[in-house]
């Protein structure tokens, strides 16, 4: 049996998905516990859930808003989003893994279109990867991971969609094991970069909304630490 498959229904791979899931919940948790704890203290309790849940939803499906504001980029953004999801949740061999590892299956989608948007995600990632190294703005504000996730993600797709052409020039078990590899290792790093806005993202402009209804003399107590000369020597 070729290497890459003894890995997908190895106990690596097992706990490595345990290790995801356990560290996206914690993330969760979190930052629950804590929009509760500031909502408990704050001073004007009348927060806008419905508002924001709107907000929420329609920040989750960008497709009007974004090309407003340097649409080229949003517009890569996005597709590089939903790339990464279709791919990675209905592509029939991913699937598979999950049914053989832990029972769990749902319809997959045809190849021909998860090719398209393999491409397209390939296409929409190097956009990304060359606008972080070439735009002065947006290179100041990347650090390294931020390249390193783009070009273990490429990594992932590009050999993925390689692996079952016929014209490709690499030994296929060889190609597949270093996909695997590297799917492993972000699955790793998810919850531990910024990738967890797959998970925070719900909570973001609650937390922001509950961020700005201040607890009783908390308005007080910022001014005093900003202008009191002795708060400030502190």
């Amino acid at each position: 049996m070729p290497n890459w498959i003894n890995l997908a229904h190895s106990p690596l791979f097992r706990f490595t998905l345990a290790l995801l899931v356990l560290g996206l919940l914690r993330l969760a948790f979190l930052s629950i516990w804590e929009m509760a704890s500031a909502a408990h203290q704050a001073g004007d309790r009348r927060i806008p859930y419905v508002r924001i849940l709107t907000e929420t939803l329609g920040w989750s499906f960008p497709l009007v808003r974004i090309r407003h504001t340097r649409w080229v980029y949003s517009y890569a953004s996005f597709f590089f989003h939903v790339g990464i999801l279709t791919t990675g949740l209905f592509l029939g061999n991913h699937i598979d893994v999950l049914q053989a590892n832990f029972g769990l299956a749902w319809t997959e989608i045809g190849k021909p279109l998860l090719d398209v948007l393999s491409l397209a995600t390939i296409l929409a990632g190097s956009y990304l990867l060359l606008h972080r190294i070439y735009v002065i703005s947006s290179r100041k504000l990347s650090k390294p991971m931020d390249y390193i996730l783009i070009l273990l993600i490429l990594d992932i797709f590009i050999s993925g969609y390689i692996a079952g052409k016929s014209w490709n020039p690499i030994p296929y078990n060889g190609l597949m094991l270093f996909h695997a590899l590297n799917g492993i290792l972000l699955l790793i790093l998810i919850p531990i970069t910024k990738i967890a806005h797959c998970i925070l993202y719900p909570f973001i402009r609650l937390g922001t909304e509950i961020a700005w209804h201040f607890p009783p003399e908390g308005g007080s107590e910022v001014a005093k630490a900003l202008h009191d000369p002795e708060r400030r020597r502190i």
